[in-house]
C-alpha cells in the first residue's frame, strides 16, 4: 500500500516536470552537461534513478524539514519557483526551485537542504554552487546550506551569490557539453554511464 503510493507519487512529480526549450534548470548548470541531454533521450533510465531509495530518502528528508522549520521572527516558503531571463545569442530562461525561503523586513534566507552518506568533505562544491545559484536566481545575499547525515546535522552560511558572468558562463558550457562531466566523481554515481562515451572511472 505504502510502497504503492510513494511509487505513483514518484512517478507523478516526474511526469510533470516538463522541459522547456531554451531553459537550464539550477541544477543542470552545476552537474555533468551530457546529463541533461540524455534525461531526455534515454525517458526509461531517467525514471529508473526516480525510484532508487537514496533518492526516495533524500526525497522524504526534505518534505520532512520543510514541513517543521519555523525560525522566530521569520516567514517561511516552501519549494518556491524562481525565474531569470539570461541573453546569449538568443534569450533562455534560467529557473528553479529553492526548498526554504525565510524572510522578514530586513533580509531574505534562502535554505538549501542537503542528505548525504557521510559527513566527508561537506560542504561539496556543487552543493556551493547550486545554493549561490539560488542567491542570484531570488536576488537574496544570504543562503544556508544545512546537511543531514549519519554522522551529523550541520549548516554552513554562504553569502556570495553567483554573479552574471559565471551564470552565463555555465550556460555556454551547457550549451557546448564541456566539460562532460563537470566534476571526476560524477560517473560512478550516474545512470547513464553504462551508455555515456565520457564515462571516467
Amino acid at each position: 500500500m505504502i510502497v504503492e503510493f510513494l511509487a505513483k507519487k514518484k512517478m507523478e512529480d516526474y511526469l510533470s516536470h516538463i522541459r522547456e526549450q531554451d531553459t537550464f534548470y539550477v541544477t543542470d548548470l552545476v552537474r555533468c552537461p551530457l546529463k541533461t541531454e540524455f534525461e531526455t533521450k534515454y525517458k526509461e533510465l531517467a525514471l529508473s534513478e526516480v525510484y532508487t531509495p537514496a533518492t526516495m530518502l533524500g526525497d522524504l528528508i526534505h518534505k520532512g524539514l520543510e514541513s517543521l522549520i519555523q525560525i522566530e521572527n521569520y516567514t517561511t516558503r516552501t519549494e518556491i519557483e524562481g525565474e531569470k531571463i539570461i541573453n546569449l545569442e538568443k534569450p533562455f530562461k534560467i529557473k528553479g526551485r529553492s526548498d526554504i525561503i525565510l524572510e522578514n523586513e530586513k533580509e531574505k534566507i534562502i535554505v538549501e537542504i542537503k542528505s548525504a552518506r557521510s559527513d566527508n568533505g561537506i560542504p561539496h562544491k556543487h552543493h556551493i554552487m547550486q545554493l549561490q545559484l539560488y542567491l542570484w536566481l531570488f536576488e537574496a545575499k544570504k543562503g544556508i546550506l544545512f546537511y543531514i547525515t549519519p554522522d551529523r546535522f550541520t549548516e554552513f552560511e554562504i553569502n556570495q551569490p553567483m554573479d552574471d558572468a559565471t551564470v552565463i558562463n555555465l550556460v555556454q558550457q551547457n550549451i557546448q557539453k564541456s566539460p562532460s562531466p563537470r566534476f571526476p566523481w560524477e560517473c560512478q554515481y550516474c545512470i547513464f554511464s553504462i551508455i555515456c562515451p565520457n564515462k571516467k572511472k
